[in-house]
């Protein structure tokens, strides 16, 4: 089974690292904020003891961290990818396929 991190780099190889892209000031801070909850979440787990404190604090599509990871992925970075790079992930070439791991 592939790791958090394979699944992450995954595609990556292909992209050069001096390439840049524009993205609004407050959708980038948006994601930056959205991900320094996610590490309070697991950097800090007495801060959620309890299962409903856990279920709280995850949601769902309206409310909570899945809410909040969902307009930072579906609305505040999806469009700010160059069209080749919106292709590629159209096509797969940037998402771990658990196909793979079989």
């Amino acid at each position: 089974m592939a790791t958090i991190e394979e699944k992450v780099e995954f595609g990556l190889d292909g992209i050069d690292e001096n390439r840049k892209v524009a993205i609004p000031l407050r959708d980038a801070l948006y994601a930056y904020k959205v991900l320094g909850e996610l590490i309070t979440f697991f950097h800090q787990p007495d801060n959620y003891r309890t299962l409903d404190e856990v279920n709280a604090f995850f949601g769902n599509k309206n409310t909570g961290a899945l809410h909040v990871l969902w307009e930072a992925y579906y609305r505040r970075l999806r469009d700010v990818w160059p069209s080749d790079v919106r292709q590629a992930f159209d096509d797969g070439k940037l998402d771990w396929n658990p196909f793979l791991d079989k």
